[in-house]
């Protein structure tokens, strides 16, 4: 199924509950009928420590059991774990693609840590962990919800390492506001209760987290394409966190720890910067680069019609082009022979085309793509390509390679949840082996 084609991979490592360490292998391609494919490769007992020599050695046994070349995997998508980042570039020397989603939930911890937003958060923190440990104070706060008409919620609590948990925490809590405060009143909690300027500033903290909410669960697919709006969707949030004169300094100094910190992911040095504004170009939705200044987007276009001379069938048809395919001689040939090019003088400046300078016609067919209206972003681009493969034959054929590079590391994510509900308590003592089988039938044939 993948022998011979050009994918892109993602990898991750998990520690089951009878402490075996694993790290797991996905392939991602856009088949033939332009449908967004994923098969996991396998998921490999890791013996030694996480080293990247280690991670290098396990991802390479895996290839080598399918027959794939290194010189076939576009990319790898791992989170921003060094022994991981370190595998993939410097012993794979393939290009590592950040996870955007690990990456939007490190810059927002960075901004988070604002000592006056970090104490009212542990605040809530707290809050949400007495009322799921206490079935009187959860009673009581039922009851306080019901009789101010709210629907009865559960308070959320945050976790560290789950995207976007600090906004599902604060969502119910400012809804829940009034009915937290009378129980914390009534069963005298003081330590649990903010003021109500830290109420406020809840409230635009959640404003401020909401667009990488939204981000994340763009990004949080395996049926779309998502490499490609990896480097615009920086673009939007960046933009978002402009400093406001009518905002409180705490907030002001979040929206500045985020910013920094995105801002300084995908550098213009890294190979994953060049590829992922290559997708980005590739899709129909953001081909016009509006991200990038003019000089980067030249460079974009460069690359690709570089990366399409290089490609086989280019060279088929630049072969054709230049009249080096022979045919069997026909009427209509030999009526080429008779008359020659008499009848096409003047035919390229009134518009047409020669047929000689396959060169030209790349440079055209590029300029067409980029005057096409870009597509809602709320539009599959595969969809697109589908229908319109063939007006840009040579543009299609780098979309289907760079469009099913993964721009988060969701689907490997997701084998090592699958993992968790097949090694639970009761089947701990499964062998690698059969795990690696179990977690393979079951992700593979999901459909």
């Amino acid at each position: 199924m993948i022998s011979g084609k050009k994918i892109a991979l993602t990898t991750d490592g998990w520690t089951s509950l009878a402490t075996e360490a694993y790290v797991t292998v996905t392939a991602h391609f856009i088949d033939d009928d332009w449908e967004l494919k994923d098969v996991i490769l396998k998921t490999a007992e890791a013996q030694k420590s996480h080293t990247a020599e280690n991670v290098t050695e396990c991802i390479s046994n895996i290839l080598g059991e399918y027959s794939v070349s290194r010189e076939s995997v576009l990319s790898i998508t791992t989170d921003n774990a060094a022994n991981y980042i370190n595998a993939v570039e410097r012993h794979l020397q393939a290009v590592n693609v950040p996870c955007m989603a690990h990456t939007i939930n490190l810059a927002v911890r960075k901004g988070l840590a604002v000592r006056a937003i970090e104490t009212p958060i542990s605040r809530l923190k707290a809050t949400a962990l007495h009322f799921n440990k206490s079935t009187t104070d959860s009673y009581l706060l039922e009851s306080k919800q019901k009789l101010l008409g709210l629907k009865p919620a559960k308070l959320i609590n945050d976790c560290a390492t789950r995207w976007n948990s600090t906004y599902d925490m604060v969502c119910p809590a400012a809804e829940q506001q009034a009915p937290v405060a009378a129980v914390i009143m009534e069963k005298k909690l003081g330590h649990l209760e903010l003021t109500t300027r830290e109420w406020t500033l809840m409230e635009q903290v959640r404003a401020v987290l909401k667009p990488f909410k939204l981000a994340t669960e763009a990004l949080s697919t395996d049926r779309f394409p998502t490499s490609s709006a990896v480097l615009p969707l920086k673009y939007v949030l960046l933009s978002n966190l402009q400093p406001s004169t009518s905002d409180p300094a705490a907030l002001n100094e979040m929206k500045t720890k985020i910013k920094t910190d995105l801002y300084n992911r995908y550098s213009r040095d890294k190979d994953a910067f060049k590829l992922l504004n290559t997708a980005s170009y590739l899709d129909p939705r953001f081909h016009r680069l509006i991200h990038l200044e003019r000089d980067q987007r030249q460079e974009v276009r460069e690359k690709i019609k570089a990366e399409i001379s290089q490609l086989p069938v280019f060279a088929e048809r630049a072969a054709m082009g230049m009249g080096i395919t022979r045919h069997e001689k026909t009427a209509l040939s030999a009526m080429g022979d008779l008359f020659g090019d008499v009848y096409r003088q003047g035919a390229d400046a009134s518009g047409g085309a020669s047929g000689l300078d396959i060169g030209a016609v790349l440079e055209q067919e590029m300029l067409i793509y980029e005057s096409e209206t870009p597509l809602p972003t709320d539009s599959n681009p595969l969809s697109w390509w589908k229908t319109s493969q063939s007006r840009y034959p040579h543009l299609a054929e780098l979309a289907r390679r760079y469009l099913s590079i993964p721009g988060t590391s969701v689907r490997a994510e997701r084998v090592f949840s699958t993992a968790g509900i097949i090694v639970n308590k009761k089947r701990s003592a499964l062998d690698s082996e059969n795990v690696d089988r179990l977690v393979f039938l079951a992700n593979n044939l999901r459909d």
